[in-house]
C-alpha cells in the first residue's frame, strides 16, 4: 500500500498531485481542513485541505528461473509479479514442443534446445499477459477518471457536513448535490455561513429541475448572483469633479502609503493627467519620507499638513492640477480622539472621495469595527489590499453584503506601479469561484 499526503489549496490541486504522483488508480482515503503557518499566531494561518491518498501496489519481479541438470520441463516453476505459477498454468500457458522419440532424454538441459528455450518461451508469454493488462488499464482509464470525479465531489460533500456540523445551522439544508458542492466552496473561501446558505436557497428556487443536473451552468448562476451582489467604481474615474481628490483612509499596516504611490503614477501614467499628492502626519506615524521618495521617483510635487488649515491651502495651491492624492497616517479605529480629527479633515461630501482602505488578510469580525469606527467619516468606497498574502477572500464579499461600499481598487503586491488594478465584478467573482482556474 503506497500512502501519501497532499496539503493543497482546494480539492483540484489535490488530484492533478495524486495522478501525477500515484497514478490513476489511487484513491482518496480522508481529507480534513487544517491550519499552515505560525502555530502561536493562528489568527492568520492559512487554511489548507489536508487529503490522504492510496495506491494498492502489486510487487512485480521478473521471472525466477530454477533448472537443475536432473529437473526436467514439468518440474519448472516461474514467479511473476510476485504469484507463484503452478505446473499446469505453465502448461497452459506455454504448450511444450513435443520430443521426437527418437531423440534420448539428455540429463544436461544446455544440449537439449527444446528444455533450453521453454525459459525463453515462458518469459515471452508473461511478457504478453503484462502488455495485456496495460492495455486493459488503458482502456478503462475514462471510467477511472469519471469514478475519481465522483469521488471529488463525494468528499466535497463529506467536508460540507462536517463544517456544517460544527456551526450547527444547516441540519436543514438540503440542496442538490452541484448547489451543495459550490456552497461548500463558498463556505471554504471564507463567506459567512448565512450569506452562502441564502444564496444557494435562492438559487435552488430559481433554476430550473433539469438546469440543476448542470454543473456549469449552476455554476454561471451563482457568478451572476454574486455579481449581482457587489459594487465597484472605475477607480478615480467614478468622481464626476473636474478637480479628483482622493483620500486615503484606515488603519495602520493597510498598505496606504504604497497604494497612494500606485494611483498616483497610474494617473500619471496612463491618464496623462497632472498629479500632486499630500500627506497628513497629524499622528505622527505616516511615512513621510516613503512618500516622498515615491513622489520624487515619479516626478510629482508633495505637501506635509498637520492641521485643517494647512490641507485647504495645500488643496488650494493644487488648483491647477486635474488629480490630488491624499495619505494619512495609520490610526486604531479604537481611538476616539483621531476618529474625531479625521472628521474635522474629510468630512466634505462632495469635494473629497474618502476611501477606506482595508487588508483582504483581516478576519472579519476586525473588518466589521473597522469600518464600523471610521464611519465617522463619509466613505465613499474601499480599497482591498494584499490580495496575494491571502487564500480566501470571502470577507471581501461579506463586507460587500455588510455595508454596501463600492469596491475602487484590488492591489496584488509592493510593486510600484504594477501592483494595482480597478475592481471589476468578474474579478472579484474569480476570486470566489476561480471560473477562469487562474
Amino acid at each position: 500500500m503506497n500512502l501519501k499526503r497532499y496539503r493543497v489549496n482546494n480539492i483540484q490541486e489535490a488530484l492533478q498531485l495524486i495522478k501525477k504522483d500515484l497514478g490513476p488508480e489511487a484513491v482518496i482515503v480522508s481529507t480534513r481542513q487544517v491550519k499552515e503557518g505560525n502555530k502561536a499566531f493562528g489568527l492568520f494561518a492559512k487554511t489548507m485541505l489536508e487529503v490522504t491518498a492510496a495506491r494498492d501496489d502489486k510487487s512485480q519481479a521478473k521471472p525466477n528461473i530454477q533448472a537443475s541438470s536432473q529437473a526436467t520441463a514439468s518440474g519448472y516453476r516461474a514467479t511473476v509479479n510476485g504469484m507463484p505459477r503452478s505446473e499446469s498454468a505453465t502448461a497452459l500457458a506455454s504448450p511444450e514442443v513435443p520430443t521426437p522419440t527418437s531423440k534420448p532424454v539428455q540429463s544436461n538441459p544446455a544440449s537439449d534446445p527444446y528444455k533450453a528455450l521453454q525459459p525463453l518461451r515462458q518469459e515471452i508469454q508473461d511478457l504478453r499477459e503484462l502488455i495485456q493488462n496495460l492495455g486493459d488499464r488503458t482502456a478503462s482509464y475514462e471510467g477511472q477518471t469519471v469514478a475519481q470525479l465522483k469521488q471529488e465531489l463525494g468528499e466535497m460533500r463529506y467536508m460540507l457536513h462536517s463544517l456544517a456540523s460544527r456551526t450547527g445551522q444547516t441540519d436543514d439544508l438540503n440542496l442538490p448535490e452541484n448547489l451543495m458542492v459550490l456552497y461548500q466552496q463558498l463556505r471554504f473561501s471564507g463567506m459567512e455561513e448565512k450569506f452562502a446558505r441564502r444564496l444557494m436557497l435562492e438559487a435552488q428556487k430559481n433554476i430550473a429541475e433539469d438546469d440543476l443536473q448542470n454543473f456549469s451552468y449552476v455554476k454561471i448562476f451563482i457568478a451572476r448572483m454574486l455579481m449581482k451582489i457587489v459594487k465597484t467604481t472605475r477607480g478615480v474615474e467614478s468622481i464626476t469633479a473636474p478637480q479628483k481628490i482622493f483620500t486615503l483612509i484606515g488603519p495602520t499596516g493597510v498598505g496606504k502609503t504604497t497604494t497612494a504611490a500606485k494611483i498616483a503614477s497610474e494617473q500619471l501614467l496612463r491618464y496623462k493627467r497632472k498629479v500632486a499628492m499630500i500627506t497628513i502626519d497629524t499622528f505622527r506615524i505616516a511615512a513621510v519620507e516613503q512618500l516622498r521618495t515615491y513622489a520624487k521617483i515619479i516626478n510629482v510635487p508633495l505637501s506635509i499638513v498637520s492641521d485643517k488649515a494647512d490641507l485647504d491651502r495645500a488643496i488650494a495651491s493644487y488648483s491647477d492640477y486635474d488629480v490630488i492624492i491624499i495619505d494619512t497616517g495609520g490610526c486604531s479605529q479604537r481611538d476616539e480622539s483621531q476618529m474625531f480629527e479625521l472628521r474635522e479633515l474629510f468630512d466634505e461630501r462632495g469635494r473629497l472621495h474618502n476611501v477606506l482602505v482595508l487588508s483582504s488578510t483581516t478576519k472579519d469580525s476586525d473588518l466589521n469595527e473597522i469600518t464600523r469606527r471610521f464611519g465617522v467619516v463619509p466613505i465613499d468606497s474601499v480599497i482591498f489590499t494584499k490580495l496575494d498574502e491571502s487564500s480566501s477572500y470571502g470577507s471581501i464579499f461579506n463586507h460587500s453584503i455588510r455595508f454596501k461600499k463600492p469596491i475602487s481598487f484590488l492591489t496584488t503586491g509592493q510593486k510600484v506601479p504594477e501592483d494595482i488594478e480597478v475592481a471589476t465584478k468578474e474579478r472579484l467573482v474569480d476570486l470566489m469561484l476561480n471560473i477562469s482556474g487562474n
